[in-house]
């Protein structure tokens, strides 16, 4: 009878661990809000506002997709008489999947994150960021998060392409190219 017992609650031992393990699985999402200080040539910054929906996978590793606005401001080349590359305040939406790293169940637990996707919007095209934070947990499967992180971005931008007369006069031609931009991000988020 006691080995029985004994037996009885490590099997329910097992299936309550199983079952707290499971409750991590399922559906979750994020939104969060950013600034990326742009650092290198360009010095481009912008405010971000970022939604991302996918799948815990455990307590541990999630994968999902996501959608941002990315509010950027009017850019030019700074000391020039003619700006060689102007790109003006646009909002850029950028597609991306999503894979995020928890270490640890504690309440507050460290994380990274990466995003990969594309821009869709303004002639614009890779987008990349990664980020290390905490996550503080608040209620059952909710979130705060901090972080800060990276972001390695093509943009399009009018550049300067020749004088189109000899002379005095001035005038002169641009034509569109994409140009990779570095930022550093802060960003503030909610789990859901």
């Amino acid at each position: 009878m006691k080995k029985t017992l004994i037996l009885s609650v490590l099997v329910l031992a097992c299936f309550v661990a199983k079952a707290q393990e499971n409750s991590s699985r399922g559906y979750c999402g994020y939104a969060d809000l950013g600034y990326t200080i742009g650092v290198g040539y360009y010095d481009l910054n912008s405010f971000e506002i970022n939604t991302t929906h996918g799948y815990q996978l455990s307590s541990y590793f999630f994968i999902g997709a996501g959608v941002g606005f990315h509010f950027m401001q009017e850019y030019k080349t700074p000391d020039m008489n003619i700006p060689t590359d102007i790109r003006e305040s646009k909002v850029s939406i950028p597609f991306y999947v999503d894979f995020r790293g928890t270490f640890g169940k504690k309440r507050i637990a460290p994380f990274v994150d990466l995003k990969l996707g594309y821009f869709v919007t303004n002639g614009d095209a890779f987008y990349s960021h990664i980020s290390a934070g905490i996550r503080i947990r608040t209620i059952e499967k909710q979130a705060v998060t901090i972080g800060i992180g990276a972001s390695y971005e093509s943009l399009r931008f009018a550049t300067f392409e020749r004088f189109v007369s000899p002379g005095l006069n001035m005038d002169y031609s641009r034509s569109s190219q994409n140009y990779y931009f570095d930022g550093v991000a802060i960003k503030v988020g909610y789990e859901f």
